[in-house]
């Protein structure tokens, strides 16, 4: 008996060793917790009142019973209260185990939200497999951002490492886009560090207060609350992405910068082959400008040629008859005669 009274001891959830009319032989730490937090003696009839007895009459006849009673004691009578109780012990003691159906039902909710979130991250992992315009990628990302982790304020942030300027392809502020824009050189603003760092940047409350512990530039209109994580590939930061709330403190917490670090994956394997798409293409155009070229400077070769071999052709006979035009004058001809070979050695010339 001492081995029973100490494993449910043990239980987190409120358990209750009873007779069959309800007698509490022994009751777990659990279930005094819960008694004085609703102010009642620890007595399941003084919690749930006279229901109780026709759920564990049900039990001591079946063997078990499964019921959901509502207590009739604190500031909250619509909590409700999971019964499953046991039986068929020799000598007719029950054994009850209660559960919370506020905490299984925000245990449910979360599981939803979950699943929910998983299936908008699949969404959006196809979305952002199939495009490769780097534009487009940008908004996508937004949208399907807002949808996982509502904001008011997003950025995106792209770096090719190095002294390379960092490019802002979109910003986003209260629902507008603003002008995309480049900042020349790295400086020290929040999304700036988690670039450098490869770190992920989690703050609420005073935010600018924060940043300034951290000797960053605090926000000229500073936000309630600020997430923002790196975009790695390979280990190196290509980027980041940055959200902001301006209504609400606490809007950002782990299960959000979780679900912004996953996102952050799938846009780092999009944005590393929307890359490896613009240098394909671009080395693609400049392979057929060079072939273009080369083609021209073929073309021009071959007119040279044809140009070079037809100043041939024309310039022998040229040359033959300024030859014999020259001798021709050099006689004693009549002036219409020389007339004429004057003519003829100004046009061969």
């Amino acid at each position: 008996m001492l081995d029973c009274i100490a494993l449910l001891e043990r239980l987190p959830e409120p358990v209750l060793w009873v007779s069959a009319t309800g007698e509490t032989l022994h009751a777990n730490r659990a279930f005094h917790v819960l008694a004085e937090s609703l102010g009642a003696p620890a007595r399941l009839s003084a919690l749930f009142g006279p229901p109780v007895r026709v759920v564990l009459g049900e039990a001591a006849r079946n063997g078990e019973a499964t019921a959901f009673l509502p207590l009739v004691v604190g500031d909250d009578l619509s909590r409700g209260i999971r019964f499953l109780v046991r039986g068929g012990a020799e000598d007719q003691t029950l054994v009850v185990q209660l559960a919370d159906l506020n905490a299984e039902r925000e245990w449910r909710e979360q599981l939803f939200l979950r699943n929910s979130d998983l299936t908008m991250l699949n969404d959006m992992g196809v979305a952002l497999s199939t495009t490769l315009d780097l534009d487009e990628l940008a908004h996508r990302l937004h949208e399907h951002t807002h949808r996982i982790v509502p904001h008011t304020h997003f950025a995106l942030a792209l770096h090719d490492g190095g002294t390379r300027p960092l490019q802002m392809p979109l910003r986003i502020e209260h629902g507008e886009a603003r002008a995309a824009c480049t900042i020349e050189r790295f400086g020290n603003s929040p999304i700036e560090y988690v670039i450098a760092q490869r770190m992920p940047l989690l703050l609420n409350g005073d935010v600018n207060a924060e940043l300034e512990r951290r000797r960053l530039r605090p926000f000229v209109d500073p936000p309630a609350s600020y997430l923002a994580t790196p975009i790695l590939v390979d280990g190196l930061a290509v980027g980041a992405i940055e959200l902001r709330d301006h209504a609400r403190a606490g809007r950002f917490d782990t299960h959000e910068l979780g679900v912004l670090t996953v996102i952050a994956t799938q846009a780092g394997a999009a944005i590393r082959n929307a890359r490896l798409y613009e240098a394909v293409r671009s080395a693609y155009e400049e392979l057929t400008e060079t072939q273009q070229r080369l083609l021209d400077s073929e073309r021009l070769r071959g007119v040279t040629e044809t140009v070079g071999a037809l100043n041939h052709e024309v310039n022998n006979p040229l040359a033959t008859i300024l030859t014999w035009a020259e001798r021709l004058t050099q006689r004693d001809i009549d002036p219409q005669s020389r007339r004429g070979l004057e003519v003829i050695l100004g046009e061969a010339e």
